[in-house]
């Protein structure tokens, strides 16, 4: 990818006038080789790759396109054929194409299969996904609008932003920048004096100012205009200014998932927040999270040792699976469960009822008085089980993994609410698990009234070999564990009973 290295005029922003041009990130790679290795193999400078001499018009494919770093799989041989456009002649720039999803600009500025686009004007079919290396396939992306390439997409997709000027010779009024997709002087501010003269008094840190209309940010719980600060090195307004939508409180909710662009809207409502934790204390900025990339520089456990010493829960599942579960979407929903996209919430809080995460309306996430912003049951929980028909997965329902949190009080041995309410609406067995097992297995199961219960396990022959439960027991969830050292390897079979339930299901004994 070309960088670009116009310069820019002096910008003005909140009364400060900016004395540094731009000039292209390609100008720190000198000195900072490394930092400038590691971002030109992350997704930030793949966010608008906008058609030079550096796009190579041999290849891939008859006709060429943008270069992506190898390790990228995403089908871009196919894009043009099925488009039906050159990216010679046709196609003026790309948005996206690393790690998610991608979209094409025609040569007015606009995207392709969008309303007045030259190229399939409102047929939609004009985003390609590929979340994790697989091929997810064209879909619509807003056919009946037009969205044309402009300041209020590439804000947040380019570095040095402005809404003067354009970018795209022979089409007024798109705006500017100074370099297509997310560059060096993006985050470290303008940098010719840099170049010039390189010390740390005439670089910044942290720029503040590549976005500066944060009109209506709602950042620390203060809604207004929370300008730039020229003298800041707040590195959670930095990321904030991109990593959210609309500038606004509320976390946003279309169709069962977060939207994306949500993470910072997520984390500004957490404890981790409260508590002073920046986007930088787990994520190296320079580096990529996905394609195998080690951007991801600490783990809960780092902090959270009391909750990792006590994990009762069967598998390999991991902090991130429970706490960070893919709730957001941003190009495609995956599985069967209806609670797995393609983006990581950053709530971190599990509220363990089973009530869902979203208002009524499902357009927001809840954050009020009865329920905090915080993941449910559905995507902690059904995102895994649930999800895969063939991954060994045993299934639930929600009621069926709220009944197995609170019988073992908690995931880490300790709830953080009063479930002294919280009562099963009917009677259940699960399926016990592992299955098969050696030599102990759960069995887990729920009394909708108190009364008379047994439970017990018999051989193929009908024949009583373990009473597990016999007495009188209150309304509640509840697990048992088999220990069947003593028993043959074989089928077997266990069954509850009360006296207004009755259910058997099967398992099976390896030695």
């Amino acid at each position: 990818m070309k960088l670009l290295t116009k310069i820019m005029m002096c910008v003005m922003v909140v009364g400060l006038v900016w004395s540094q041009d731009y000039v292209g990130s390609s100008a720190c790679m000198y000195c900072h080789s490394g930092q400038y290795g590691d971002w030109a193999d992350s997704g930030h400078p793949f966010k608008a790759n906008i058609k030079s001499e550096g796009w190579n018009i041999l290849g891939p494919g008859a006709d060429g396109g943008p270069q992506y770093p190898d390790f990228v799989s995403n089908y871009q041989e196919n894009w043009m054929s099925t488009l039906g456009t050159s990216w010679d002649t046709d196609i003026t720039g790309v948005v996206g194409g690393f790690g998610w999803k991608a979209r094409f600009l025609d040569n007015s500025g606009k995207i392709v299969g969008t309303l007045n686009s030259e190229i399939n004007p409102g047929a939609g079919q004009n985003q390609f996904n590929f979340f994790d290396g697989e091929e997810w396939g064209w879909v619509d992306y807003h056919p009946s609008d037009d969205k044309t390439y402009n300041y209020g997409c590439f804000r947040c997709h380019t570095t040095g932003p402005s809404e003067e000027g354009t970018w795209l010779d022979g089409v007024d009024g798109l705006g500017h920048f100074a370099e297509d997709g997310v560059g060096c002087e993006a985050c470290h501010g303008p940098g010719s004096d840099h170049v010039a003269g390189p010390n740390s008094s005439n670089i910044d840190l942290v720029y503040e100012y590549n976005i500066t209309d944060t009109t209506g940010l709602d950042y620390g719980g203060d809604i207004g205009v929370v300008p730039p600060d020229p003298n800041g090195d707040d590195v959670n307004y930095l990321c904030g200014t991109c990593h959210n939508r609309g500038f606004n409180a509320p976390i946003e909710a279309k169709s069962g998932y977060i939207k994306h662009h949500e993470p910072w809207e997520e984390f500004i409502t957490t404890d981790h927040y409260e508590h002073g934790m920046t986007c930088t204390d787990c994520h190296d900025p320079h580096k990529r999270v996905i394609w195998g990339g080690d951007g991801i520089t600490a783990s809960c456990t780092n902090c959270h040792t009391d909750q990792q010493e006590t994990i009762n829960h069967l598998g390999d599942a991991t902090c991130v699976d429970c706490h960070m579960p893919y709730a957001g979407k941003s190009a495609v929903a995956r599985g069967e469960s209806g609670y797995k996209a393609d983006i990581h919430s950053h709530l971190f809080t599990v509220t363990v009822d089973a009530e869902s995460m979203f208002n009524e309306e499902g357009n927001l996430v809840q954050d009020d008085e009865n329920r905090e912003a915080s993941l449910d049951l559905g995507f902690t929980c059904l995102g895994c089980h649930n999800n895969d028909s063939t991954d060994g997965i045993f299934d639930k329902t929600i009621e069926e993994a709220l009944a197995s949190i609170i019988s073992t009080n908690g995931i880490h041995g300790s709830l953080n609410i009063e479930h002294a309410n919280i009562t099963p609406s009917g009677y259940s067995l699960q399926q016990n698990y592992p299955n098969p097992f050696n030599p102990e297995t759960t069995i887990e199961y729920t009394l909708k009234e108190s009364g008379y219960v047994k439970l017990a396990v018999y051989d193929i022959l009908g024949q009583n070999v373990v009473d597990l439960v016999d007495g009188n027991m209150k309304a509640g969830f509840y697990q048992q564990v088999l220990n069947a050292e003593n028993l043959g390897a074989g089928i077997y079979f266990y069954k509850l009973e009360t006296n207004n339930f009755s259910e058997m299901k099967k398992m099976i004994l390896l030695k």
